[in-house]
């Protein structure tokens, strides 16, 4: 699964498990709604001080935004295949990290 997809089903997932609105959770970031509906959405991407103030606003650690559960489901059970699927996680992210970095520079 992409990350994007990770990480926009996994806000949603546990907004939902904290039973707060996008407005709610919004607020507690100190975020306007529309940004977060679109992040939810994929349209737009937070920034790291953002998904912290996220993370803090569901009260979860930061990498549970990013977790696979479906990836772990499928099979990845092993500890040298998690660690893996954290590797090829990380280097997802950088790159991820890369081209937003080049998009906004252009």
């Amino acid at each position: 699964m992409e990350l994007i997809k990770i990480f926009t089903h996994n806000i949603k997932k546990w907004r939902k498990i904290a039973g707060i609105s996008q407005e709610k959770l919004a607020e507690r970031c100190n975020s306007a709604h529309s940004y977060i509906r679109q992040i939810e959405c994929g349209s737009r991407y937070p920034s790291f001080s953002l998904v912290e103030k996220i993370a803090k606003a569901l009260n979860i650690a930061p990498y549970q935004l990013f977790y696979d559960e479906e990836a772990v489901k499928t099979g990845a059970s092993t500890l040298s295949e998690m660690q893996y699927i954290e590797t090829e996680l990380l280097g997802t992210i950088t790159d991820d990290i890369h081209k937003a970095f080049e998009k906004y520079k252009a």
